[in-house]
């Protein structure tokens, strides 16, 4: 969850945070997060924020069968949810849970891992 190089020099956990999140963000990582969030901003503007959840499943389907992935569930085989995403929905649940795109992401965990289980990609979210 915390970015242990910034950590050891003795930064606050905001700083340390960031850090790790921010890390995402190089080219070697190849934009994660930038791509998860076009992705999500294609799902709203062609269905809408309020999307239901088979809507979404169909979303999921379509991308997938066009031959592209699901960004954030591309990790073939992860056993655990991502700690960061676990500590962000954490917070978002306590403070925005009627925010429609912490909705929206919220529905995502739920619809895309059986998905994925079906097709043999993952064993869980990687959000």
């Amino acid at each position: 969850m915390f970015n242990l190089q910034v950590a050891s020099a003795l930064s606050d956990p905001y700083l340390s945070f960031a850090a790790a999140l921010n890390g995402l963000a190089g080219p070697l990582h190849g934009l994660a997060n930038q791509e998860v969030l076009l992705w999500i901003k294609s799902v709203v503007d062609e269905c809408e924020e309020n999307i239901s959840k088979e809507q979404l499943k169909d979303y999921v389907w379509k991308t997938l069968n066009s031959g592209k992935v699901v960004p954030g569930f591309g990790h073939g085989v992860l056993r655990k949810t991502d700690p960061r995403y676990t500590c962000q929905r954490e917070f978002a649940l306590n403070h925005l849970p009627d925010d429609p795109l912490f909705k929206l992401v919220s529905n995502l965990y739920e619809v895309v891992p059986p998905i994925l289980t079906e097709l043999g990609k993952v064993i869980c979210v990687t959000f």
